[in-house]
C-alpha cells in the first residue's frame, strides 16, 4: 500500500451488483420490521448479560452493549451526519477498561500490521503522523453526495472497508467498523440489530474469505476494485432478511393455527369442525411493516 498516492477512489460494477440490490429491495420489509428473531434481540446494558469467565471478555460484551445502545440513539433518521468525534466516541465506549497499550478514543500514534499468511499477509495501516488529516477526509468521503447516491448497504459496506483498510486505532477497529456500519443504515431507516442484523457473524463464520478479499483489494492496483467485497457483503445481508421474514411467517403460521383450533371448538353444533382457510400471507405482510 503506497499511502503517499493513497486516494479515496474505488471501482464498482453495478451491472454485478444490480442481482444483489434486487435480493434486498425483494426482503424490504424485513430490512424495515422491529420484529427479530431472539438470538438477535440484544439485551439492553441495564438488562445485563451472561458472565463469562474471563473478566475482560464480559467488559467488553458490556461495552459493546453500551455502544450499539448509544449509535442507535444517535444515528436516529434525521440526525447530522458522521463526525470525527462520532468514531472517536464509538471507540472509547467499546476500548474502556480494555485497553492496554493505547488511550481509548484517540487515533494510534505507532505503525500497526493485520492479517496472517493464510487470508494473504500483511496489510500495514496508514502512517500515524498521516491520521488526522486522514480521517478528517474520510469522514467527507463516507458522508459525500457520491457515497450518499448508492444503496444504503452500499454505502455502509464502502465505509466498512476505507476504515479497516486506514486502520486509525490501536485496537477495537473492527468493532467500530461494525458500529459505524450500523450508524450509517440506521440514519437510511433500516432496523439495525447485532451491528449489522446478524452480518457480524456472517463476517466471522465467513472469516477467512472476509479477510482475503480485503487483502485481494489492498493488493490490487489502485483504484480499489471493491465489486467482490461489496458483493460479498450483500450475500450476506440477504441471508439474514431472508431468516427474518421465514421467522416471521413461522411465527405467524403457529398464531394463524392456534386461532383457527380455538375457532372450531368454540363454534356450535355443525359448525365445530369449520376451519378458517385463509392464509397468513397478508398477515406477514402487515407484521413486517411494523
Amino acid at each position: 500500500m503506497d499511502w503517499l498516492q493513497f486516494e479515496f477512489d474505488y471501482r464498482l460494477d453495478l451491472q454485478r451488483l444490480a442481482p444483489h440490490v434486487l435480493a434486498i429491495e425483494a426482503q424490504k420489509p424485513a430490512a424495515f420490521t422491529r420484529v427479530l428473531p431472539p438470538q438477535w434481540r440484544e439485551p439492553s446494558p441495564e438488562q445485563g448479560l451472561a458472565a463469562p469467565a474471563d473478566e475482560k471478555l464480559q467488559l467488553r460484551l458490556r461495552n459493546a452493549a453500551n455502544a450499539r445502545a448509544w449509535v442507535n440513539e444517535r444515528f436516529a433518521v434525521g440526525s447530522p451526519p458522521i463526525t470525527l468525534a462520532d468514531l472517536l466516541t464509538m471507540h472509547t465506549m467499546v476500548a474502556e477498561g480494555v485497553a492496554e497499550d493505547y488511550a481509548p478514543g484517540t487515533l494510534r500514534s505507532m505503525p500497526v500490521q493485520v492479517g496472517r499468511r493464510e487470508v494473504g499477509g500483511l496489510h500495514m495501516g496508514a502512517p500515524a503522523n498521516r491520521l488526522p488529516r486522514l480521517m478528517e477526509k474520510y469522514v467527507g468521503f463516507i458522508t459525500s453526495d457520491r457515497l450518499l447516491g448508492l444503496h444504503p448497504v452500499i454505502q455502509a459496506l464502502i465505509a466498512h472497508f476505507f476504515l479497516v483498510t486506514i486502520h486509525p486505532f490501536g485496537d477495537g477497529n473492527g468493532r467500530v467498523s461494525r458500529l459505524l456500519t450500523a450508524g450509517i443504515l440506521l440514519q437510511r431507516g433500516y432496523n439495525v440489530h447485532g451491528g449489522f442484523y446478524a452480518l457480524s457473524d456472517y463476517f466471522y463464520l465467513n472469516d477467512i474469505t472476509y479477510h482475503s478479499m480485503l487483502h485481494r483489494c489492498w493488493q490490487s492496483p489502485p483504484p480499489f476494485d471493491l465489486t467482490p467485497f461489496v458483493a460479498f457483503g450483500m450475500e450476506g445481508f440477504v441471508m439474514e432478511l431472508r431468516s427474518i421474514a421465514s421467522f416471521i411467517k413461522m411465527k405467524l403460521s403457529r398464531i394463524f393455527d392456534r386461532e383457527a383450533l380455538l375457532e372450531s371448538h368454540s363454534a356450535p353444533g355443525p359448525h365445530r369442525l369449520r376451519a378458517y382457510r385463509g392464509r397468513p400471507d397478508s398477515l406477514a405482510r402487515s407484521y413486517l411493516r411494523r
